[in-house]
């Protein structure tokens, strides 16, 4: 009983870890190699992208993607370009995307909700 118990509470960990946003940085350009940096966090909110970094592999969340950073960890800034969606693949490469503009931000938008359904990317500017 105790030992199916164990076995029960490992997997619904390993579900609840699997879904958390994610946004892990390598220095490849396929999201392969050593990582960079690593983000991997329930409340994950705003995370800048380090200037060594070519590819973050994302998941968990919509990510609002910008051209601009406050400094390394800080606010996102600078132009929306884009969201992540289905169809965006897992690993993006950060210096080439459609607009030809560096990712220098992502942004989760399930954090900071406020009234009238804005949240905190929305107000980056």
């Amino acid at each position: 009983m105790q030992y199916n118990l164990i076995l029960a509470l490992a997997a619904s960990v390993g579900l609840v870890s699997a879904a958390l946003p994610k946004a892990n940085e390598y220095k490849s350009l396929d999201c392969s190699g050593d990582l960079n940096f690593g983000h991997n966090a329930f409340d994950l909110h705003m995370v800048t992208m380090d200037d060594s970094t070519h590819s973050v592999y994302q998941a968990g969340t919509a990510w609002y993607l910008f051209d601009g950073k406050a400094s390394d960890g800080g606010r996102c800034t600078g132009n929306f370009l884009g969201q992540v969606n289905a169809d965006t693949p897992a690993c993006l490469l950060v210096d080439r995307t459609s607009t030809g503009q560096r990712i220098r931000c992502l942004c989760n938008p399930l954090i900071g909700i406020g009234a009238g359904g804005k949240n905190s990317c929305d107000y980056v500017s």
